[in-house]
């Protein structure tokens, strides 16, 4: 009724060495169409395209730091202009790159209405992001 089974049966065990030769098969293989197919680009005979104009793409430029000093005239850059000529400026900015954007310093003591009428040629030249330079006070 019952057999007996040996004692000492032999573990199961995986032979791995075929599927080693076809996975080195496999490898050099590849590594030799790959040396067929030659991805060299200065074989291609390329010509770039010339335009008159490029802009960058790689870095934004810096924000525009428009000053406002006590007697209420604006400096652009460290050159004093009027409002509407600062829009002008700003305006060209905007068209050379979209996300301008646009710091404003002014002096504690200058009359507000100054101070809005930049931040109104910032938003006329379409200008959204104006930051307005603050020193904070010390906590004690």
């Amino acid at each position: 009724m019952f057999t007996k089974r040996l004692e000492h049966e032999e573990p199961l065990f995986i032979n791995l060495t075929p599927m080693i030769d076809v996975i080195l098969t496999l490898l050099i293989f590849f590594m030799a169409a790959t040396k067929l197919y030659d991805w060299n680009e200065q074989k291609l005979d390329v010509q770039l395209p010339v335009v008159g104009t490029a802009k960058p793409l790689t870095e934004a430029p810096k924000e525009i730091v428009l000053r406002i000093a006590e007697d209420g005239s604006v400096a652009f850059d460290g050159t004093m202009m009027t409002v509407p000529e600062i829009g002008e400026h700003l305006r060209t900015a905007r068209e050379n790159y979209p996300d301008q954007a646009v710091v404003i310093r002014g002096d504690g003591r200058v009359v507000f209405q100054r101070v809005a009428e930049v931040m109104s040629a910032c938003e006329s030249a379409g200008i959204h992001t104006v930051a307005v330079s603050v020193r904070e006070t010390s906590p004690e």
